[in-house]
């Protein structure tokens, strides 16, 4: 539905009948809208979230229902204002306005939502406390350690012993050690201060450290703790459905291995513990008899369901790519590394995006990290957000540019960074930059929250900036048809000079995409070390790409397309709207499939992963380093495979988990 911008006076009930008359039942496959009876709810929480952060025109909403949210009963009485008669794409006026501009937004705002900044003074407390007591026990335990001669980390004396007697009675060893005396007999040498410990590297004067000792410390202490809550292997598909292969310690965590089959336990006990669990299974496949915990996945980024219905959607055209092509063709773009899939798939790439030229890579991470030093170095100048991903932060620290950034999703300190950089040009010599770009990501990964796309396309016109969009997380999920940011927020993909993309989201394959002018991606094909030097995409993924691209535009023949996108678009906002109700610090915008979900205490993230796990919910957590040290939390990712009744299902666990907990922080200071 097109959103009127520029209008002081927006008709709220007929944009929201617009809204609700766009999303028609046979959109789904039984032709039954499963979310009937919150539809309105939905519709204005997506239109309210929509108008406010990627249109800047707010809400005032005649009612508090539902924080703000309109109910079927209420609508009539709602109506759409524009706070400050200067909702367009344009907020580059005066700093006194755009002050004034903010505190209205964040006024009328939904009261729900939480600030990804803002952290609750007991949970900031106890958090600190929690690391502080972790900290000291770690310290406490690496210097009994290191009294005793024990521990998991203490290194063992036997193994070495062996290797050195087992080196001495060689008789080349002897011969060479006999030189070497010989040789050191005839000159005066400084006597080596002995190693501390059993292993030469021990010696602190004669070896630097290996490792950081904070990191070091960090792993040992910290991470270990918790560290079968991360990196858990899966027996299926990512599908909305998934089995979680069950893992063991035999070390206090120190490493995790797969369990595999029953009879690797030492007693008829723990068997039992396992086969009477309501979510056990044996994997599927070769070998058949691990154990496995069936699941349902809230972690994967299967945001269109192509790992549920992939024999329906791309199967055929999968295999058959295998008749002609191989799996590899070992050998990079610029030598023998070019098929006519990858072809095919660039020019749909650029179709899609509305772009000259696109070209493909075979890993989205590597995207970032190869393509932004290519295009940018010594004497440039990088505005990065914030919160951008460590891909881009690679890539920009790889490239020589010089680097600065702006807080997240702020056009206004954005354009402050940029006046100043085009007005004191380059440190110590003023000279001006050779050119200035500004990155973006289309949805920020640990936030949930789409990029203000309008405001920093003005800003970026304004002073003569290119513009980089990653749009990992938002292409194929985001739009009326799937086609990211851009289409989100009406701005013209003609104004965004870089668009890149991954495919491994809503695609259901691997790798990454850059779209833009001709003569850039001409440039790119030779300059980029992820075109230039490594491998190639595989046909085979480039076949999934195709399939998945074709399902998603309607060029199959069905309106499979469309009914995903509809299903991902209610699915997301059903699950973050009842998460929101619950109580919990929820962050990002509606329309947006990742739902994070804050915890805070270091302590809470393996409880919440593992009461999760045991109630048959796959989920993903995350601590420090990924996100600030006071800002762990969970991050949920909605697929359109869902059904409602799974949701429902999983909203109940949750709801239990963070009464447990205490994660219901918008209920109460002590969650």
């Amino acid at each position: 539905v097109e959103v009127p911008v520029g209008d002081p006076h927006v008709d709220g009930e007929a944009l929201l009948a617009r809204r609700v008359q766009s999303i028609p039942s046979p959109q789904y496959a039984n032709d039954a809208d499963p979310y009937g009876d919150v539809r309105n709810r939905l519709e204005h929480s997506s239109l309210r979230d929509k108008l406010t952060h990627a249109h800047h025109t707010y809400i005032r909403s005649a009612t508090p229902d539902g924080g703000g949210c309109i109910g079927p009963a209420s609508a009539a009485a709602t109506t759409i204002t524009n706070a400050a008669n200067i909702a367009t794409t344009t907020t580059t006026t005066s700093s006194k306005n755009n002050k004034k501009q903010r505190k209205r937004r964040k006024a009328l705002a939904d009261p729900n939502k939480h600030d990804h900044n803002h952290i609750p003074f007991f949970a900031a407390m106890t958090t600190y406390l929690g690391y502080t007591v972790l900290i000291f026990i770690g310290h406490v335990r690496d210097v009994c350690a290191s009294i005793f001669r024990s521990g998991r980390y203490y290194r063992n004396n036997i193994a070495h012993q062996s290797q050195q007697s087992n080196a001495a009675s060689s008789s080349t060893r002897t011969t060479t050690n006999a030189l070497i005396a010989a040789a050191k007999s005839q000159q005066p040498q400084q006597e080596m201060p002995k190693p501390t410990g059993p292993f030469p590297s021990d010696n602190p004067r004669a070896y630097a450290p290996l490792l950081k000792s904070w990191e070091n410390f960090y792993t040992r202490r910290l991470y270990h703790r918790i560290q079968d809550c991360f990196n858990r292997p899966i027996a299926s598909r990512p599908g909305a459905a998934i089995r979680v292969l069950e893992r063991v310690s035999w070390d206090g965590n120190k490493t995790m291995e797969v369990l595999g089959s029953l009879d690797n336990l030492e007693t008829h006990r723990q068997r039992d513990e396992y086969t009477r669990g309501e979510h056990f299974v044996l994997s599927e496949g070769q070998p058949s008899d691990r154990v496995s915990r069936a699941c349902l996945n809230l972690g994967s980024y299967n945001y269109l369901g192509f790992a549920d219905d992939w024999d329906v959607t791309c199967r055929s055209g999968v295999l058959s790519s295998l008749h002609q092509l191989p799996i590899s063709p070992s050998s990079s773009r610029v030598e023998y590394g070019t098929t006519s899939l990858h072809v095919e798939v660039e020019e749909i790439v650029a179709k899609f995006l509305q772009k000259d030229a696109a070209m493909v890579l075979n890993m989205g991470f590597n995207t970032n990290a190869t393509t932004i030093p290519a295009l940018m170095e010594r004497g440039d100048l990088l505005v990065s957000d914030e919160l951008n991903h460590t891909s881009i932060v690679n890539g920009a620290r790889s490239s020589g540019a010089a680097i600065r950034t702006f807080r997240h999703n702020d056009a206004d300190h954005l354009e402050q960074i940029l006046s100043t950089a085009i007005v004191m040009g380059r440190p110590r010599t003023r000279r001006p930059w050779n050119k200035i770009m500004v990155i973006v990501e289309g949805i920020y990964s640990m936030e949930g929250e789409y990029c203000d796309l309008r405001n920093i396309v003005a800003v970026c016109k304004k002073y003569g900036a290119y513009l980089y969009l990653d749009e990992a997380h938002s292409i194929g999920a985001m739009g009326p048809t799937g086609r990211g940011c851009c289409e989100y927020t009406g701005v013209d993909p003609a104004d965004v000079d870089i668009l890149m993309g991954t495919f491994t989201k809503s695609f259901g394959g691997m790798g990454g995409y850059i779209a833009g002018n001709k003569d850039v991606i001409a440039y790119l094909r030779k300059k980029c070390a992820g075109s230039s030097f490594h491998n190639s995409l595989s046909p085979v993924v480039c076949q999934q790409i195709i399939s998945s691209f074709k399902v998603i535009m309607g060029e199959d023949g069905t309106d499979i397309g469309k009914r995903k996108l509809t299903a991902l678009r209610d699915n997301s906002n059903y699950f973050r709207m009842r998460l929101m109700d619950m109580g919990l610090h929820v962050l990002g915008h509606f329309d947006s499939p990742i739902i994070p979900v804050m915890l805070y205490n270091p302590t809470k993230i393996a409880a919440f992963s593992r009461e999760c796990l045991k109630r048959g919910l796959a989920v993903v957590v995350v601590g420090f380093p990924a996100v600030p040290i006071l800002m762990s939390r969970a991050r949920f990712c909605i697929s359109a495979a869902h059904t409602r009744a799974e949701l429902d299902r999983a909203l109940v666990e949750i709801e239990e988990i963070a009464t447990l907990l205490k994660l219901k922080y918008n209920k109460s200071t002590f969650g």
